[in-house]
């Protein structure tokens, strides 16, 4: 379930729009990431969160970058990243990474409003904030990690970023220098933290000569987010000596590359930087932190889903389940997560099931075995199994995407309908649920509330040109006789054009 919808998440063409025109976005492969970002964040118009109540931004300057105004532009470069960036949507994913984020967030000083954590879908090393508490891990830095500590270490890295108000700082001081424009503000921004040197010659292009001063002052924060991000991972139960630990085996990594490591480019490893590191940690005790199953489970994801190559996986969760201390509960999930996409379904079914008759509730093996089930041809019994545990966590959206997908394979598209809008009240930028919705409504032919699930859909992508066009596509859908409904549909199509009209003058 999880894998489909993300493919199809992924086969979204977003809209580059300017003053003239709206043209597609031709392609979304991580080689061309780069240029494409160049182009969207390059646009004198942006794209950016619903809000119909968004203050005035000032605005070409941002001399004062109030705690509000920083909430509200994260919110703008997070949103046009999400349809930009290759993003891992997995609702066991997005629960691990919140809770870890927010569990080292409870133990940091300064915050100033809430923080979301999200995961790009990367092999290479690297993590970045961005205004408004939005911070990003590549799926690569969990799978090179050794330990939870070093990966909490590098999220408190980027807290510490946030709440010392680095990027905000930056944005003051840029101002103070030159008038900027928000799309070239934040095209900056976004490029600095995913390619360094791109992000570096789009400074140049928006800003002239004075970029390199900015470069310069957003490095020289490191050792301050290094300082604080120390405290705040002691201070929520990890080891502060992860920290030094990590450096140094990415430092070593490093040298035998023939290109620096994303992660120290975008964060400059100085050797002094490395020393103060581990002369820091050493005013901490050593504690030893057991990982949890969590940790173990979500890297063994990761492992297999987005590390290796699809046809290396279960060679290589084999070999590592013969390893001395090998055999452990995260190897032999790997191994059933190996099988399944492999299409194995019996032996993932059997390795599944001597994990649920350990851990009965667990959701990393319910997931797996809901696919294999529907692998099987078995979608009832899925039903039956889902249903017991959404009676006992009602709206857990690992529960809650599985059942309405097992639902909708079953063909019970009003049940999948109903379990997914009793879940966007609470959760309503889930983009698993919007595109599965969308699916139930075109199945049951219900055309008017496709289009409008759709247009939701890209609503939550910053995509406001497709999804003002499919709004209107749902109001062609409706008969004369749906009066109430077409006067409501206007209205959000109305209210979304207006937004749309604001933002592109900001």
């Amino acid at each position: 379930m999880l894998r489909l919808a993300v493919s199809t998440i992924r086969a979204v063409l977003p809209m580059i729009f300017d003053s003239c025109r709206i043209s597609p976005l031709l392609s979304l492969r991580k080689q061309l990431l780069t240029s494409c970002l160049l182009v969207l964040f390059s646009c004198i118009h942006i794209s950016a969160y619903a809000n119909p109540n968004l203050p005035d931004l000032g605005g070409s300057g941002f001399s004062t970058l109030t705690p509000e105004k920083e909430k509200i532009l994260g919110d703008v470069l997070m949103r046009q990243a999400r349809g930009s960036l290759p993003m891992a949507y997995d609702p066991l994913l997005d629960e691990y990474i919140n809770a870890l984020g927010n569990r080292l967030v409870a133990n940091a000083n300064d915050v100033r409003f809430p923080f979301r954590f999200y995961w790009i879908d990367d092999r290479n090393i690297n993590a970045f904030a961005t205004l408004g508490g939005h911070i990003a891990s590549h799926t690569g830095t969990l799978a090179i990690s050794e330990s939870e500590s070093e990966f909490a270490s590098v999220i408190a890295h980027e807290i510490a970023h946030v709440t010392q108000r680095h990027i905000a700082r930056f944005v003051e001081a840029q101002s103070q220098r030159a008038p900027l424009t928000l799309a070239g503000l934040l095209g900056a921004i976004v490029l600095a933290t995913v390619n360094p040197e791109a992000g570096m010659a789009a400074m140049m292009a928006t800003q002239g000569a004075q970029a390199q001063a900015a470069i310069n002052f957003t490095r020289s924060n490191e050792q301050e987010a290094d300082r604080i991000g120390m405290q705040i991972l002691s201070d929520a139960g990890f080891d502060p000596h992860a920290v030094p630990d990590f450096f140094r085996r990415l430092s070593e990594r490093s040298r035998f590359m023939n290109q620096q490591l994303a992660f120290l480019q975008t964060h400059p490893l100085s050797q002094a930087r490395v020393t103060d590191t581990r002369l820091r940690a050493e005013r901490f005790p050593k504690r030893y932190v057991p990982d949890s199953q969590d940790y173990t489970l979500a890297k063994a994801r990761i492992l297999a889903r987005f590390q290796h190559k699809n046809e290396d996986v279960v060679t290589i969760f084999k070999q590592r389940l013969q390893q001395p201390g090998g055999n452990t509960r995260a190897n032999q999930y790997g191994l059933a997560i190996a099988y399944l996409d492999a299409k194995r379904y019996a032996e993932a079914e059997k390795l599944i099931l001597e994990l649920l008759e350990k851990d009965e509730y667990n959701l990393y093996y319910l997931d797996v075995y809901t696919d294999v089930l529907l692998g099987l041809n078995r979608a009832n019994d899925a039903l039956e199994m889902l249903e017991h545990h959404y009676r006992i966590r009602p709206n857990n959206q690992v529960v809650t995407l599985n059942y309405a997908n097992a639902a909708i394979k079953a063909g019970g598209n009003r049940l999948a309908i109903h379990l997914l809008k009793n879940m966007l009240h609470y959760k309503e930028d889930n983009i698993l649920a919007y595109d599965l919705i969308a699916k139930a409504y075109q199945n049951l032919e219900d055309y008017a509330r496709f289009y409008e699930a759709r247009s939701d859909f890209f609503y939550q992508l910053a995509n406001y040109p497709r999804a003002i066009d499919d709004l209107q596509e749902a109001l062609n859908h409706l008969s004369s006789s749906d009066k109430l409904e077409s006067r409501r549909l206007e209205a959000k199509r109305r209210q979304m054009q207006a937004e749309f009209d604001r933002l592109r003058r900001m």
